[in-house]
C-alpha cells in the first residue's frame, strides 16, 4: 500500500481542500456521535478529531484524532481499522463527492509533543 504522507502544516491547502476537510470532519463527527461504527470503543468513548488532511486530488484523507484516554491509543487505532469500511460507507452516503476518499486514521500526538516541550522549557529555566 502506498504511503500518502500529507505533511501537517507544510503546504497550503486550496480553498476546495479546506471546504472538503470541514465537510468530512463534520460527517465523521456525526457518525461517531450517532454510534454508527458498530465498534463499542468508538461509539462509547470520547474522541476529538483535531485535524483532517485531504490530498489535492480529494481521493485520500487522514483524520488526526485524540482520544480522551490516551492510554488506549493502540485500541483506538485497531478499532478505526476494523470500522474503516463502515465509516467510509457512511461518509459516502453523507458527502456527495465524485469519489469517496480512502480513509486513514492517525493518532495526533502534537499536544503530547507540546506538553513535553513545555516541560523541557520549564526545567531549563
Amino acid at each position: 500500500m502506498k504511503n500518502y504522507s500529507f505533511e501537517l502544516g507544510r503546504r497550503k491547502s486550496s480553498q476546495r481542500q479546506m471546504k472538503v476537510q470541514e465537510i468530512l470532519r463534520a460527517a465523521l463527527v456525526e457518525i461517531l456521535q450517532r454510534g454508527l461504527t458498530k465498534e463499542p470503543l468508538l461509539d462509547n468513548e470520547m474522541i476529538t478529531i483535531n485535524y483532517v488532511d485531504v490530498s489535492p486530488d480529494l481521493k485520500h484523507v487522514k483524520f488526526f484524532f485524540l482520544p480522551f484516554n490516551e492510554k488506549k491509543k493502540e485500541d483506538f487505532l485497531e478499532a478505526f481499522k476494523r470500522a474503516n469500511k463502515v465509516i467510509r460507507r457512511e461518509i459516502g452516503q453523507r458527502v456527495h463527492l465524485k469519489y469517496v476518499p480512502t480513509i486513514n486514521f492517525v493518532f495526533d500526538n502534537s499536544i503530547t509533543c507540546l506538553l513535553y516541550t513545555s516541560d523541557a522549557a520549564d526545567e531549563g529555566l
